[in-house]
């Protein structure tokens, strides 16, 4: 999890901005997990007011609510070479944590 809810509550799921690039206007947003049905208003309302990934880049969101995974996945979209770095080591913590669970059984 890379926000701060996320790594509190350690929750699964996944938040994908679809967005042109050439102007980095939001088009559309994918998100599936615990509380996606609470979350998926915010990204009809950037689609439905023509927002940015570079608008979601510079806002500012309040600690520990799950709303700060679009701007994490904004900064995604701008930084792409550091998001593949980010979701590498989230994917090999999984992984590790994973193996202490089946190791326990």
């Amino acid at each position: 999890a890379e926000c701060l809810r996320g790594l509190v509550f350690s929750p699964n799921g996944l938040l994908k901005l679809v967005f042109e690039r050439s102007t980095g206007r939001i088009i559309g947003v994918h998100i599936c997990g615990d509380d996606a049905c609470e979350l998926i208003h915010f990204g009809m309302e950037l689609v439905k007011d023509g927002s940015t990934v570079m608008d979601l880049n510079t806002s500012l969101f309040s600690a520990v609510t799950y709303h700060e995974m679009y701007k994490i996945a904004a900064q995604a979209a701008l930084d792409e070479a550091g998001a593949r770095k980010r979701r590498a080591a989230a994917g090999a913590a999984l992984a590790k944590r994973n193996r202490k669970l089946l190791a326990k059984e």
